[in-house]
């Protein structure tokens, strides 16, 4: 069975207030079910409304037959112009820094206020690259 949220987790989720839920219901932007007198919707349904995905790198990057270490760091979101800054400085380091066949990068957007990296390869790499994204990080706050 899907998870499901009720209106007060959704506007969490999505950074709003329940009134906007609301309102999203009343203007058929959102759907969702009504059980036992109160509004119920499937997590992948909010997911989809806000044009995020709730897929799990972790999950998928454990099925890998090379896998030598990994770090999944979840990173706070002060603004959307910060965060896309962020999100280039995080590609141009893997793409021009590292190399090697046995890496993966994943960037991930949970959130309105917060961001996931996943990060895989030799435990070197690993480790440089999450000192890396800690260090810059300190320039976003």
């Amino acid at each position: 069975m899907k998870e499901m949220l009720t209106i007060t987790e959704v506007a969490e989720e999505l950074g709003v207030t329940t009134r906007t839920i609301r309102n999203y219901l009343a203007e058929g932007k959102l759907t969702g079910k009504k059980i036992g007198g109160q509004w119920k919707f499937h997590k992948s349904d909010i997911y989809d409304f806000a044009g995020m995905t709730i897929e799990d790198p972790v999950s998928s990057f454990l099925d890998s037959t090379d896998l030598e270490a990994m770090l999944a760091l979840n990173l706070p979101i002060t603004d959307i112009e910060s965060i896309e800054s962020l999100k280039d400085k995080l590609l141009h380091q893997y793409n021009t820094v590292y190399d090697g066949k046995n890496r993966k990068f994943f960037y991930q957007v949970l959130t309105p206020t917060k961001a996931r990296v996943v990060i895989q390869g030799p435990p070197e790499y690993v480790i440089s690259f999450g000192d890396w994204i800690k260090n810059t990080l300190q320039d976003y706050h």
